[in-house]
């Protein structure tokens, strides 16, 4: 049996950490339960939680999404939506993918550094900053973070070898199924040798193409990354993710978020793994307005969609 602890032991914890009572208070404060949380003017994520437990009509998303994360190999519908995509014709797609990259008016990167500095090193001295000097960044610093996000680093030959109908080419972050539906975008702020706006990042032809909406000034990257905890208009570059639903979900249906996310995460440890390297500092922000940046880069919110947004510059 567990080893029970007197209450003399206890209060003499209680005395010697001052910080186990307000941990202790905090950590059970999940146990409480509110039948009133739909009705809360302002419903913090607690509160939310706490509601699900009285079976509110107002659900909370993220449960509703694990709810419906369904991947079971043995569903035969599963299996037959997975199976589509070894097909010659999907793999041609994939093969052609540089296609869907339009190089209108887009500004070819320098070729990116090689870094040098240690696996090790980099991920233990890797650190948040919101201080930003104000400083600009070079293009080629820009190029390499973008590279070691999601550049292409190698090829699939598709067929045979010595004669493929195809090649498909491969990023340097995993992507389920090779489909990549993540896309970086850049806004610029102070970039040697880039004019300030916002930008696609093509990967395929390691390049930027300008956003341009017809009839729009661009909405300036101060406003649309306001944040009360930083001072974005010191900041170089905002890098904003942006997941296509269309991409995977058809071939993992409702998993394809899931998925999605998944890689949200490798591109993201591999920008700040390579700011790192490069004395940069670097933070993430979740406060931002999906909405509102969506309408900025002529997305719809509907099959394309705002999931993360990170923020880079020379550190203070």
């Amino acid at each position: 049996m567990p080893y029970q602890r007197t209450r003399a032991e206890v209060e003499a914890a209680l005395a010697d950490h001052e910080y186990l009572r307000p941990v202790g208070s905090f950590s059970m404060q999940h146990s409480l339960v509110s039948i009133y949380s739909s009705s809360t003017v302002v419903r913090t994520p607690d509160t939310v939680v706490r509601g699900r437990w009285a079976g509110a009509a107002d659900p909370l998303v993220g449960e509703s999404l694990l709810l419906n994360f369904r991947t079971d190999n043995r569903r035969l519908g599963f299996q037959l939506g997975i199976g589509r995509f070894y097909e010659p014709d999907a793999v041609l797609t994939s093969c052609h993918a540089d296609l869907e990259e339009d190089l209108r008016e887009a500004v070819d990167l320098p070729q990116p550094k090689k870094v040098r500095t240690g696996l090790t090193a980099a991920v233990t001295s890797r650190r948040s900053g919101r201080q930003f000097s104000g400083a600009a960044v070079s293009l080629t610093d820009l190029a390499t973070i973008l590279h070691h996000a999601q550049g292409v680093s190698g090829e699939l030959p598709y067929g045979n070898p010595a004669n493929p109908h195809g090649v498909i080419k491969l990023r340097n972050a995993p992507s389920g199924g090779g489909l990549y539906p993540v896309t970086l975008f850049v806004h610029a702020l102070r970039v040697g040798g880039l004019d300030p706006g916002p930008y696609e990042y093509l990967p395929y032809s390691h390049s930027l193409r300008p956003v341009h909406l017809p009839g729009t000034e661009p909405a300036p990257a101060t406003e649309l990354f306001r944040s009360p905890d930083l001072d974005v208009n010191r900041a170089a570059v905002v890098l904003t993710f942006v997941y296509n639903l269309l991409h995977n979900s058809r071939k993992y249906g409702d998993g394809g978020v899931v998925f999605g996310l998944i890689e949200v995460g490798a591109i993201l440890q591999n920008v700040h793994l390579t700011r790192t390297a490069l004395a940069l500092a670097g933070c993430d922000q979740g406060g931002y307005d999906k909405q509102r940046i969506e309408r900025a880069l002529g997305l719809d919110g509907h099959t394309r969609h705002v999931v993360h947004v990170t923020v880079v510059g020379q550190e203070a």
